[in-house]
């Protein structure tokens, strides 16, 4: 049993260095974010999403350039269409970029919150979505049957049909990960649902939905 035990802790200090899942401590919990190699990924999509906004917010400006814009009238709709195509493609490729392509999942044990955001290259974090933990029903692995695909471990939220994909990868590599949030999550809801003490028959306020 103790061996059992040395070795999760094994594998749960490596675990930040694995390449599906990347665990990060933090003062209030830990964050879940891919690996590695996902985030040079989304690093380098992030630049280019960039790079092409600016490219569009050229082009539109650029439109008004052309040595025909003062002469033709006919035209004139259709420069003021293609510039409203490009600004709006620049900007939404420009928020892609500044809410970054990293997905990650943030475990709040203080304010005993899951929270859904995106980081972009430069480490800022945008949140997406607040779960309390309280509302999660069960933390499993989603195992791919065909054994081609990553497995997923994610999360199932009461009154939620979906579910909440916390990482992908090899199911050793998420295993230790599910222990660990297992663990976790089921102190804080054990916590939060600790039966209310009930007050005595003789102190109790009678209400008018009581029983006469």
């Amino acid at each position: 049993m103790n061996n059992r035990a040395a070795e999760f802790d094994r594998d749960a200090a490596s675990l930040g260095q694995s390449n599906a899942v990347t665990v990060t401590d933090t003062e209030s919990g830990y964050i879940v974010r891919p690996g590695t190699t996902v985030l040079i990924r989304a690093a380098y999509g992030e630049m280019a999403a960039s790079f092409t906004a600016v490219l569009l917010g050229m082009a539109a400006y650029g439109l008004w350039l052309l040595p025909t814009a003062n002469d033709t009238e006919a035209l004139l709709p259709f420069r003021l269409g293609g510039t409203v195509v490009f600004f709006v493609m620049a900007g939404m490729l420009y928020l892609i970029a500044r809410r970054g392509l990293c997905c990650e999942v943030q475990i709040d044990l203080t304010r005993r919150v899951l929270r859904t955001a995106r980081r972009n290259r430069h480490g800022r974090a945008t949140p997406i979505r607040d779960i309390a933990i309280a509302d999660v029903e069960s933390v499993f692995l989603k195992r791919d049957k065909s054994g081609f695909l990553r497995s997923k471990l994610c999360v199932r939220i009461a009154g939620d049909r979906g579910l909440t994909e916390v990482a992908g990868g090899l199911e050793a590599e998420l295993a230790p990960l599910l222990q660990r949030m297992t663990k976790d999550l089921r102190k804080e809801i054990s916590e939060v649902r600790q039966p209310q003490r009930t007050m005595p028959t003789s102190s109790r306020v009678r209400s008018a939905f009581a029983a006469r």
